[in-house]
C-alpha cells in the first residue's frame, strides 16, 4: 500500500513539474510584452531573453530584435534579426531591420544584399529599398575617405557612462542633457525614476560651468531648477539671444492631470517654455501646440533672431515619422505649425534641428543617403524653401547615430553628439573642430565666334583686379582657351580686347565670401569688327508707299542707339530698301526717306551724328525672289521693305584704365562657378 501511496506522489510530482514551467512561461510572455507595449524596453528584454534561452518562438525573438533595435544596440539587433530569419512565417519587412542593422555595424556588403532581398520580397518597396541598397557604396566611400581637415575629440568633462548630448552655449557654460544618476541635495533618484526604454534614470537638463576656460574636467555641472527639470524627461533645449527665454522638450504627465490615472499610457513629448526675471526662471508653460495624447512636439530650436521656431514632429501633415516644422513669432504668440517641406523632409525621420548664426540648418536623418543611423545633414534656405540637404560624411558622421550638432561663432568649431565607438557612454558629446581649407580660385576660360560657334585664337584677354588695378593678360590657344588664377576676397572684371573687337565682352567676378574652392567657368561669344560688317534688324519694317516708324520698329531701332552707346569706337551706316512695286526711280527716292526717317528717330535719342551715316537703296537689294512681274504675296514684299545698319568703321579705343568704371556682365558673356 505504501508502495502504492509512493507511486501516485511520485506520478503527480511529475505531473507538476512538467505543468508549471509552462504556466510561468506563458506569465512571462504576458508581462514582457505589456513591458513591450508600454515601451519599457529595457524590462521586456530582461524577460524575452530567458523565454527565447527556455523555447524560442518567433513573437519572442522578433519582439527581442525590436527591443534592441528601439535601445539602439545594433549589436545586439543585427544577431536578433538574423534569428528571426531563421523562424518560418517571418514578416519581409525584417530583411530591412536587419540590413539597417549590419549597416549601423559597418557591414555594408551584407547590408546591400539583404536590402535588395527586401526590394525582391517587397516589390511595392523596391524604389526606397533600391535607394537604401546603393547607399551602402556611399556609406563605404565616405568612411574610407574621411575629411581630414576636421578633427573630433570626446569631450570627456561632458561625458558619463550614462547618455550625455545637445550641449548648447549658456552664460560662461553650457547647457546639455543628460540620464546620469546624479547626486542633488544628497539624495539618490530612487527608482521611480527610472525609465524603463532605457533602464536609466530620466533625462535632465545640466548646467555646466567652464572653471578654467578648458572641457577637460573642469566642468562645474548642476541640474537646472524644477521650474524646467520635472520628474520625467527634460531636454534638449534651445535658447534665445539674450539668454531669457529657454524652450525644451519635455515628456510626462500634463499639468493638472493625475498620474494614477494614466500610469498606463504612454505620454508624448511636447514643448515647454520659461522665461528667467531677476536670473529666476518661471515656471515652465506648454508650447500652444503640444497634444501629449496624440503625437509628439520635440527638438526646439531658435532662428538667429528668434523669429522662427523650428521643430520636429509627427503631427498630422508629416511625410511619415518625425518631420520638421517651423513656426513664426507674431504679435499673440507663434503662428499655426507648417511643414518644412519635402526636400528637407522624407518618409523617414528627421530630428534635431539646429540654426547656425549665419542661418544654415543643421539637422539629423534617417531618411536621407547615410552612412547609417542618424546622420548629420546641412541646408541653407529657410522655413519651407531649402536647397538640397547635403550630408557632412566622415568623420563629422559614423554609421552610428550622429545629432545633436552646435556651432561656435567661427562656424568651424562645435559640438556635436553620437553613439559611435570608443565613447564613454551611451550617447556621448565630441568636440570638431575644422581646419580652414586652403582655397583655390581660377577662370577658365573659352572664346568663340558668335555667329559660327568655332573657337578663336590669339585674342588677347586681360583680368583686372578692381581693388589693386593690377592688369594682367594671356592669349587664347589654339582652343579658344585661356585661364587665370584668382586671390581669395578680390572683385576682378575680365574682358576681351575692345582694340580688335567691337563687342563689348566683359564681366565680373568675386571671390569675396567663398568658402569652397571654385573654378569660375567664362565664355565669350565675340563679333570681330570688320569693314563690312553687316546687321539686319528684325522688324524693322514700312508699310506700302510708306515712310514714317512704325511702333513695332522702335524696339529694334533703340538696339541700334544701345550698341552705339557700348560700342564708341564704331561707325555704322543706315540702309533702308522697298519692294520691287513701282518705278525704280520712286523706289530709289522712298528708300532715302526710309533711311533718314530712321536716321532722325536716332538722333533725337541721342545718337551722335557724326558716327552714323543713312543710304537707302531702293529696289536693288532685294531678299527673295519678288522682282518685277514676278507674283508674290504681302507677305514676301513685306520682308523686302526694311532697314539694316552696317559698320563702316572700327577706330581703336584707348587703353585700360583700372579705376574706369566697369559695367555689370554684358550680353554675349556667359559666367558660371562650378565646385
Amino acid at each position: 500500500m505504501k508502495i502504492k501511496k509512493l507511486f501516485i506522489i511520485l506520478v503527480c510530482s511529475g505531473i507538476i513539474v512538467y505543468l508549471i514551467p509552462q504556466r510561468l512561461l506563458s506569465d512571462d510572455l504576458g508581462k514582457a510584452n505589456k513591458y513591450y507595449e508600454k515601451y519599457d524596453y529595457q524590462y521586456a528584454i530582461e524577460i524575452y531573453e530567458q523565454l527565447l534561452e527556455k523555447k524560442p518562438t518567433l513573437e519572442v525573438a522578433q519582439k527581442l530584435a525590436n527591443c534592441y533595435r528601439f535601445t539602439n544596440n545594433s549589436a545586439a539587433a543585427e544577431k536578433m534579426y538574423a534569428t528571426v530569419l531563421t523562424f518560418p512565417g517571418f514578416d519581409p519587412i525584417n530583411y530591412l531591420y536587419y540590413a539597417n542593422a549590419l549597416k549601423e555595424n559597418g557591414k555594408f556588403d551584407q547590408a546591400k544584399l539583404n536590402f535588395l532581398t527586401y526590394a525582391e520580397r517587397v516589390p511595392e518597396k523596391s524604389d526606397e529599398a533600391m535607394k537604401l541598397a546603393n547607399s551602402c557604396d556611399a556609406a563605404r566611400m565616405w568612411l574610407a575617405n574621411p575629411n581630414t581637415n576636421i578633427k573630433i575629440e570626446n569631450e570627456a568633462g561632458f561625458n558619463s557612462e550614462y547618455s550625455d548630448f545637445s550641449p548648447i552655449a549658456y552664460k560662461n557654460g553650457f547647457i546639455f542633457v543628460s540620464d546620469r544618476d546624479f547626486l542633488s541635495s544628497g539624495k539618490k533618484l530612487n527608482s521611480k525614476k527610472i525609465y524603463g526604454w532605457t533602464g536609466n534614470p530620466y533625462l535632465k537638463l545640466y548646467q555646466a560651468v567652464n572653471q578654467n576656460d578648458t572641457l577637460d574636467g573642469d566642468l562645474k555641472l548642476s541640474l537646472l531648477p524644477e521650474q524646467i527639470n520635472n520628474p520625467f524627461h527634460n531636454g534638449p533645449a534651445t535658447i534665445s539671444e539674450n539668454g531669457n527665454i529657454i524652450y525644451f522638450t519635455r515628456s510626462g504627465i500634463p499639468d493638472g492631470v493625475r498620474y494614477s490615472r494614466l500610469k498606463h499610457v504612454v505620454m508624448k513629448k511636447t514643448i515647454y517654455f520659461a522665461v528667467k526675471q531677476n536670473e529666476i526662471w518661471s515656471d515652465a508653460e506648454p508650447f500652444p501646440y503640444n497634444s501629449p495624447f496624440d503625437y509628439s512636439v520635440e527638438h526646439p530650436t531658435l532662428s538667429p533672431d528668434g523669429q522662427i521656431l523650428y521643430f520636429a514632429s509627427d503631427m498630422p501633415g508629416t511625410l511619415g515619422g518625425m518631420d520638421l516644422f517651423y513656426c513664426e513669432k507674431t504679435g499673440n504668440g507663434w503662428s499655426k505649425p507648417l511643414n518644412c517641406g519635402p526636400i528637407i523632409n522624407t518618409p523617414e525621420d528627421e530630428v534635431f534641428p539646429y540654426v547656425r548664426k549665419d542661418g544654415k540648418l543643421f539637422f539629423s536623418s534617417r531618411g536621407h543617403i547615410t552612412i547609417g543611423g542618424l546622420d548629420i545633414f546641412s541646408a541653407t534656405g529657410s522655413k519651407n524653401n531649402w536647397t538640397d540637404p547635403e550630408n557632412l560624411k566622415a568623420p563629422m558622421n559614423s554609421s552610428k547615430d550622429d545629432f545633436g550638432v552646435y556651432y561656435f561663432a567661427d562656424n568651424l568649431t562645435g559640438f556635436l553628439s553620437s553613439n559611435r565607438p570608443g565613447g564613454k557612454g551611451s550617447d556621448d558629446i565630441y568636440l570638431f573642430s575644422e581646419r580652414p581649407k586652403a582655397l583655390f580660385f581660377a577662370v577658365n576660360g573659352e572664346v568663340v565666334d558668335k555667329k559660327e560657334g568655332k573657337p578663336l585664337s590669339n585674342v588677347k584677354i586681360y583680368l583686372i583686379n578692381k581693388q589693386t588695378g593690377k592688369e594682367t593678360s594671356t592669349i587664347s590657344d589654339e582652343n579658344g582657351n585661356f585661364s587665370f588664377d584668382l586671390e581669395q576676397n578680390a572683385d576682378y572684371v575680365v574682358r576681351g580686347d575692345l582694340n580688335q573687337y567691337f563687342s563689348r565682352q566683359q564681366g565680373e567676378i568675386s571671390t569675396k565670401g567663398a568658402t569652397e574652392s571654385t573654378v569660375y567657368n567664362v565664355k565669350f561669344q565675340i563679333e570681330k569688327g570688320e569693314e563690312a560688317f553687316l546687321v539686319r534688324l528684325n522688324n524693322i519694317y514700312y508699310d506700302f508707299d510708306k515712310y514714317n516708324i512704325r511702333k513695332d520698329a522702335e524696339p529694334e531701332l533703340k538696339k541700334v542707339l544701345a550698341f552705339m552707346n557700348t560700342t564708341p569706337n564704331v561707325n555704322i551706316e543706315l540702309r533702308s530698301h522697298t519692294d520691287s512695286r513701282g518705278s525704280a526711280a520712286y523706289n530709289m527716292v522712298l528708300s532715302q526717306k526710309r533711311a533718314k526717317s530712321a536716321e532722325d528717330y536716332l538722333l533725337k535719342r541721342g545718337a551722335d551724328s557724326s558716327r552714323l551715316t543713312a543710304h537707302g537703296f531702293g529696289e536693288t537689294q532685294l531678299l527673295n525672289k519678288c522682282a518685277d512681274g514676278v507674283k508674290c504675296t504681302a507677305q514676301e514684299h513685306q520682308m523686302n521693305r526694311r532697314t539694316e545698319f552696317k559698320v563702316v568703321k572700327v577706330d581703336p579705343v584707348i587703353s585700360y584704365v583700372p579705376n574706369y568704371y566697369l559695367s555689370p556682365l554684358s550680353p554675349g558673356i556667359a559666367l558660371s562657378g562650378t565646385k
